[in-house]
């Protein structure tokens, strides 16, 4: 119900939960910071999203894109979240110490559509 003077709607249910009652898998793509990781364990564990090109060797893969384009990299900031998908992937973090942004990664996504 919703409440007087509110401006939500009323929520019947989130879209993920809706998409997984259908049969729906949701994939999960984000940021290799620690926010991200952090973030994407929240999807995984919550709507049990799989991750898209998160691993760590998605990670090495676009840290070297993004070196070969030439662009900046941003170290990581705050202590490790490890990813409960892949074990690997924080220790691979933290030896790279790179922060990578998901849009780094669009030519690789938009291949994986097609």
């Amino acid at each position: 119900m919703k409440a007087e003077g509110s401006h939500q709607p009323e929520r019947r249910g989130s879209g993920e939960a809706r998409l997984g009652a259908g049969g729906a898998a949701l994939a999960y793509r984000g940021d290799f910071d620690w926010p991200g990781i952090a973030i994407a364990n929240r999807m995984m564990g919550r709507y049990d999203a799989r991750p898209w090109r998160m691993t760590a060797t998605d990670y090495e893969q676009h840290v070297a894109i993004v070196r070969d384009r030439g662009t900046p990299l941003q170290s990581l900031i705050g202590p490790p979240v490890d990813a409960v998908w892949d074990p690997e992937l924080a220790p691979t973090m933290t030896a790279l110490n790179a922060a990578v942004q998901e849009e780094s990664a669009l030519e690789l996504l938009l291949a994986d559509l097609r």
